[in-house]
C-alpha cells in the first residue's frame, strides 16, 4: 500500500492523468482510519458489501480470493462478507484492463498477509497496457516485495507469541500495539525456549527430558493442526470460486486492495 507513495508511482500516475484508490472489505470508518494512520496519498474506500468488487467481476474482468474472518481469535476488524485478499486492477476510462493481479493465499505468504507486487513493476506494466488496445492478461509471476515465509517457523512464532502454551495471532498494526506483541519480538523468545530445553538436557536425566518434550509435542499437535487449517491456503491452479469465495479458511490479517484507474 504505502510503497506506491514512497516509490513516487502515485505522482507518475497522476501526471499521466490517472488516479489510484485503495479498496478494502472493511467499512468506511476503518478504511479512513487506515488512510490516516498510514498517511496514504490516495483515498481508501470501504466496500464491506463487495459492490465494487462485483462490478469489477463483470465479463470476467477481475476477481479476488475471499477469506473468512477470525483467525485464532476475534479482533476489532469487521468484514461482514469476508476478507479481500490482495489484488491490483488498472483500468482505462472505458474499462479496458491495463493490469491485473491477485494474491493466491498460501502458507508461504502467511495466508495472503505478505507478498505484494512492487509498485515500479505495476506502473511499468500499466504503461505497457496503455500502448496496447486489448485487455492485459493476468500477471501470474510478478516480483514481490517480500520473500516466501518458512511456514514451520511462522507457526513457531505464533506459539512464541502465546508463550508456547497456545498459538496467538499478531495485532493488526494499530499505533497502540505493544512492541512485545510484534512478530520481530518472537526471535528472542524462540531462542530462549530452545536454550531452556538444551539446559534441561544437560542438567536433568535425558530420558525424562525427552519424554517431557514428546509430551509437549503431543499436547500442542491439535493447536498446530488448527493453525494449518485456519490460515487460508489455496492450491495452485484453483481460481476464486463463483461469487468470490475461495477454498481454505482465514488469512492472518486483512489488507486493503489497490486499484488504479
Amino acid at each position: 500500500m504505502r510503497g506506491f507513495g514512497r516509490s513516487g508511482v502515485v505522482e507518475e500516475i497522476r501526471a499521466a492523468e490517472g488516479e489510484i484508490f485503495a479498496v478494502t472489505s472493511e467499512p468506511q470508518s476503518l478504511a479512513s482510519e487506515a488512510q490516516d494512520a498510514w498517511e496514504l496519498e490516495y483515498q481508501a474506500v470501504g466496500d464491506p458489501h463487495q459492490e465494487i468488487l462485483e462490478d469489477c467481476r463483470e465479463n470476467g474482468r477481475f476477481d479476488l480470493y475471499i477469506g473468512d474472518t477470525g483467525v485464532l481469535e476475534r479482533h476489532w476488524s469487521s468484514h461482514p462478507n469476508g476478507i479481500f485478499q490482495a489484488g491490483i486492477l488498472a483500468l482505462t476510462e472505458d474499462r479496458r484492463v491495463l493490469y491485473r493481479w491477485h494474491c493466491r493465499p498460501t502458507h508461504q505468504n502467511r495466508g495472503g498477509a505478505s507478498g505484494r507486487v512492487t509498485a515500479s513493476h505495476v506502473w511499468s506494466r500499466v504503461r505497457d497496457g496503455l500502448a496496447s488496445d486489448t485487455d492485459a492478461d493476468w500477471d501470474t509471476d510478478p516480483p514481490l516485495d517480500a520473500p516466501e515465509a518458512f511456514w514451520p517457523y511462522f507457526v513457531a512464532q505464533l506459539f512464541a507469541h502465546g508463550w508456547f502454551a497456545k498459538p496467538k495471532r499478531f495485532p493488526l498494526g494499530r499505533p497502540d500495539d505493544q512492541p512485545s506483541a510484534r512478530i520481530s519480538a518472537m526471535k528472542p523468545r524462540l531462542i530462549g525456549f530452545a536454550a531452556a530445553w538444551a539446559i534441561c538436557f544437560v542438567l536433568l536425566p535425558a530420558r525424562r527430558v525427552l519424554l517431557a518434550l514428546v509430551g509437549y509435542a503431543v499436547a500442542i499437535t491439535p493447536a498446530v493442526r488448527r493453525v494449518n487449517r485456519e490460515f487460508q491456503h489455496v492450491p495452485a491452479g484453483r481460481a476464486p470460486e463463483p461469487g468470490g469465495r475461495s477454498l481454505g479458511t482465514e488469512p492472518m490479517t486483512p489488507h486493503p486492495q489497490q486499484a488504479s484507474r
